[in-house]
């Protein structure tokens, strides 16, 4: 919101609003708890219940007109205090915020925002609700398998358990498009709720123009665009924020807002919360501020606009914008099979990782500047967890996880073999309770196997494959599982899918912007957090939110 000190120090100068700024992103910043499924608001379940097939975009779709953004790239915005003196938001007070953050971001109130307050126990619920209602029986399962299978969280770790956690005394608030609601938590200060209300608001103006709920619900195989997409939105939401706050965006730089953020994320862990998670909780608001940061130096609002009527298909065009410029699509990868694990194997959930996700895999492994690096060569990719089910024990079952991927080039593949050697050896690794697991890359491909793993109904866990078999699996994986070529270089056996010639696209360049992602195969939606006086509460909200430290 427009606090005082915000306003006089941008008076004072620069380097005040920088101050400003900064002090500002440590007390908003909005954080992605990840996960499979939007926990409430702007409506989008992540995983597929059935093996994916390509989906046609959304993006051709007109936007409604919008206000004519200032000229240039700094957006400047008149700022004026705002009333702090009810100890609950009336619908006076939503109001002016709104128009506050409409005159900001250039876009029309086309429509009343309603705002109410809850009890913490009642907003739980409704996310409770919404998980019970939206995400298929199963998928959180699948995708504590994905999670498992590749060493990245506890195998016996209870994933629903610890996002709900994570949500736990965190929640402040979130807008819900089905009803154009923000719904705030009844124990914020007035300044807590003002500035939670700031940063949805912005969301409840995304819905009105460019129909969130539309645009974020979940279609299979879409997991990747779903993470761009949800990136523009919670980067347009913070870049908006700032001008609301310290009168431009440009106060704030890229690289002081992701420090701010990790800073974030680990004060609002909980102790057994895994990197995994912990690194992907500020992925869609520093990538999405960064890339929203570089449309407005580029053309204003008018240039982000533009962009929510072509929307990027991939987390790779949103971190490299010449991909989205030149709209190079991923190559499309089949789903791999699983013959070699002998018969009762099925695949029972796949989906596409794309860059983010990889990016954050392999941060997660412990190499942070070589997963960069290393995941900017992404060009395409299909994981599958596969199942056995025991006809005599139905609480007995065996898992394994399949992952291919097609890099750009050879050394791209190389170099993302390098960070799995320094994870797991150049040999197959025998886990105790989780099974093999081997890699190999080969040419542009890389491909991962992991178990198969026995889970019963006990908790246990175990083994219950050798390496000899995943090496076998590895070259069934590596023999299929790449489109047919279509336009693509010779002899590459590679097409790129969605838009474009199916060729190999424009040079990498800008490798390794950024250093988060979200991960689409753990997206649980929107939990914004704020270091404030202590732990970071995230604000639970499927467009994001911010939310206040723990008192």
């Amino acid at each position: 919101m427009i606090q005082p000190n915000a306003r006089a120090a941008a008076a004072r100068g620069p380097a005040a609003a920088r101050a400003a700024a900064a002090s500002a992103a440590a007390a908003l910043i909005g954080a992605a708890l990840v996960g499979t499924a939007a926990l409430a608001g702007c409506a989008q379940p992540a995983a597929p219940a059935a093996p994916p097939r390509a989906q046609a975009s959304d993006a051709a779709r007109p936007a409604p007109p919008v206000a004519p953004p200032p000229a240039g790239g700094a957006d400047p915005v008149g700022q004026g205090e705002l009333d702090d003196d009810a100890a609950r938001l009336t619908q006076d007070e939503v109001a002016r915020v709104l128009a506050r953050v409409a005159k900001a971001r250039g876009l029309p109130v086309l429509r009343e925002v309603r705002s109410r307050v809850l009890t913490r126990g009642e907003i739980l619920a409704r996310v409770r609700a919404h998980v019970e209602r939206e995400i298929p029986d199963g998928v959180l399962d699948h995708q504590r398998e994905v999670l498992a299978a590749l060493d990245l969280i506890p195998a016996d770790y209870d994933f629903t358990a610890g996002m709900y956690r994570l949500l736990e005394g965190r929640i402040a608030g979130f807008y819900e498009p089905e009803d154009a609601t923000m719904y705030l938590v009844d124990d914020l200060s007035e300044t807590e709720a003002e500035e939670t209300l700031a940063h949805e608001l912005v969301h409840a103006l995304q819905d009105q123009s460019f129909s969130l709920g539309k645009l974020l619900r979940f279609k299979a195989g879409d997991s990747d665009r779903l993470a761009a997409t949800h990136a523009l939105v919670e980067g347009e939401a913070m870049s908006a924020m700032f001008d609301v706050l310290v009168g431009s965006a440009f106060q704030m730089d890229e690289s002081t807002l992701r420090k701010l953020v990790a800073m974030s994320t680990a004060l609002s862990s909980v102790g057994d919360t895994p990197l995994v998670l912990q690194e992907s909780l500020g992925a869609p608001y520093t990538d999405g501020f960064a890339f929203v940061q570089a449309l407005r130096r580029d053309g204003g609002w008018a240039s982000v606009d533009a962009v929510w009527r072509a929307l990027p298909e991939t987390t790779e065009q949103l971190l490299h914008p010449e991909k989205l410029a030149a709209r190079e699509p991923a190559v499309e990868v089949a789903v791999p099979t699983a013959a070699a694990l002998g018969p009762g194997f099925r695949v029972v959930f796949d989906d596409v990782m794309g860059e983010q996700a990889l990016r954050i895999t392999f941060a997660a492994y412990g190499h942070r500047e070589a997963a960069i690096g290393a995941a900017a060569g992404w060009g395409g990719d299909r994981y599958a967890v596969v199942q056995r089910d025991d006809p005599q024990d139905p609480t007995r079952r065996a898992f394994a996880l399949a992952w291919r991927l097609r890099f750009d080039r050879a050394a791209d593949a190389a170099e993302a073999g390098k960070v799995l050697e320094r994870r797991f050896g150049k040999a197959c690794q025998q886990r105790a309770s989780l099974g093999p697991l081997a890699w190999t890359a080969r040419g542009s491909d890389v491909a991962i196997v992991a178990g198969p793993y026995e889970r019963r109904g006990g908790g246990e866990v175990s083994a219950a494959g050798t390496c000899a078999g995943a090496k076998t699996w590895l070259a069934e994986v590596l023999k299929g599982g790449v489109g047919e070529k279509a336009g693509g270089a010779a002899g590459t056996g590679e097409r790129r899918r969605g838009t474009g010639d199916g060729s190999r696209g424009s040079a990498r360049e800008g490798r390794g912007r950024g250093d988060g992602g979200e991960t689409q195969m753990w997206r649980w939606r929107s939990a914004g957090m704020r270091a404030g006086r202590g732990q970071g509460r995230p604000t639970d909200g499927r467009c994001g939110g911010a939310a206040r430290g723990r008192r």
